[in-house]
């Protein structure tokens, strides 16, 4: 057995450090695109009992009804959001929550283990950069990502504990069912139980999985209308590149980078790839944790149909799993290999304190949304008009105008001039035109635009943000 690298109080002190830091990075969070777009679709499901978007009426009749989405992410945040309200911070809380539960799993799985690879796994997963990124942002990863790990957790039991199929293929389902890159904990799981027990237990495993998640297509079976989420699911924007072979072959082809794209994933992808060549003599296909880490790793390869940097999330679980047992268990106890150990791990605490900088910083320097937007909203006196706005103007705004996000324009209009945009809008009445300050996936109206475009004239403008109204 390996010496600790480093006491169990240091380890407890790192982690306390971290978790501070990181939860300082929650104040003033600045606004990510999915932020609005999600809490509108919560929204919308708490005032109608549907889910369904104003900010993207025209697409995909998303304003009747939208059928493919993240259903128990949504239905989650409704539920949260309903009860604390639809703002900014409000929209953070539940993937802050799932964040941390996915902490303490980790941390009872790993009451097996000795106290300092216990504490170093919740260590390098609060430590990840990519975790740290969307730490508070409205994202259903984290979520998907802790019911997976749930159910691995019911998969890989203590000594002498059969897994627990039934609730292993539940989870996997409930994972599926926040996000339908979920599908990669039912295969995973599947075939995990396959190599390890037999094809009952693989069987109750995949008809629990199943079953839950077949109720993504409930509400479009109780409207019988089966016909428009297959519809809104082949058309949808997220889905078009696993539609075209050369797009799949591409992100086939460039897989790996979804393991390096930034600080946020390097350090923890180095770590494992050095764990593995360090203690290749311990390396085995048959060792739980590696065997389900690399069906994940292919079925995603399969299906994923982009590398984005925040699927990255659905991996760490098991990456620091797997480099805190390499590391307190297999790493060889001459000197030289314990000095290099622990001149990594103290590599990537560095990394992580960085990343949690490039956080606040952000923080920072963004003007915060709720404030901006009652800023700019003073100077559209006219309430409950028509506006297009950036679809992050949801906050605070929604109640104060019926706003039309100008990520639908980017999305089927994207090419317009800016005289066809503005025509665009005169033709539906609209009062109040804001431009994207924020610069997230909207349609670009420059700063340096004309005073008067067709029938609306600006009438503000600052370093970030342009407003035209109707004349």
């Amino acid at each position: 057995m390996s010496l600790p690298l480093f006491t169990s109080s240091t380890l407890k002190i790192s982690l306390l450090v971290l978790l501070a830091a990181l939860f300082f990075t929650c104040y003033h969070r600045t606004e990510h695109f999915d932020d609005a777009w999600f809490a509108e679709q919560s929204y919308w499901l708490v005032q109608d009992g549907w889910v369904r978007s104003e900010l993207f009426r025209g697409l995909n009749g998303w304003e009747d009804r939208i059928y493919v989405f993240h259903k128990l992410f949504i239905y989650a945040e409704a539920l949260v959001m309903s009860v604390i309200g639809f703002s900014l911070p409000a929209s953070k809380i539940l993937t802050t929550l799932c964040a941390l539960i996915a902490g303490y799993l980790l941390w009872i799985y790993n009451q097996r283990a000795p106290k300092q690879q216990q504490l170093l796994g919740v260590i390098l997963f609060f430590g990840c950069g990519t975790v740290i990124r969307y730490f508070s942002i409205n994202r259903p990863e984290i979520m998907c990502m802790m019911l997976g790990l749930g159910s691995y957790l019911a998969l890989d039991r203590s000594t002498n504990k059969p897994p627990n199929t039934l609730l292993a293929g539940g989870l996997a389902g409930l994972a599926a069912l926040t996000h339908l890159n979920g599908l990669i904990y039912l295969v995973a799981g599947a075939v995990w139980l396959l190599v390890k027990t037999d094809w009952r237990s693989t069987g109750w495993f995949c008809l629990a999985g199943s079953l839950t998640l077949g109720l993504y297509g409930l509400d479009a079976l109780a409207d019988t209308r089966f016909d428009a989420l297959l519809n809104q699911f082949i058309h949808d924007p997220a889905t078009q590149s696993n539609f075209k072979l050369s797009d799949k072959l591409h992100v086939m082809l460039n897989y790996h980078q979804l393991f390096f794209h930034s600080h946020g994933e390097v350090p923890l992808s180095v770590l494992v790839l050095l764990c593995l060549l360090s203690c290749r003599r311990a390396v085995s296909l048959s060792e739980p944790i590696l065997l389900y880490l690399t069906l994940l790793v292919v079925s995603f390869w399969l299906l994923t149909k982009s590398n984005f940097d925040f699927y990255y999330i659905l991996f760490v679980p098991w990456m620091v799993l797997l480099a805190a047992n390499y590391l307190t268990v297999y790493l060889p106890t001459t000197p030289a290999w314990q000095r290099a150990g622990k001149l990594v791990l103290i590599g990537y605490y560095c990394f992580s304190l960085f990343s949690i900088g490039k956080v606040l910083e952000e923080n920072y320097i963004t003007p915060y949304v709720p404030v901006y937007n009652e800023l700019l909203s003073q100077h559209m006196p006219e309430r409950q008009t028509k506006i297009i706005a950036p679809i992050s103007f949801f906050f605070g705004q929604i109640g104060n105008y019926r706003i039309h996000g100008l990520s639908y324009y980017s999305a089927r209009h994207s090419h317009a001039s800016l005289n066809e945009f503005f025509r665009l809008a005169a033709q539906e009445n609209v009062k109040y035109v804001v431009s994207d300050g924020y610069k997230t996936a909207g349609y670009v109206i420059p700063l340096d635009a004309p005073d008067q475009i067709g029938s609306y004239k600006r009438i503000f403008r600052d370093t970030m943000t342009s407003i035209y109204e109707r004349q």
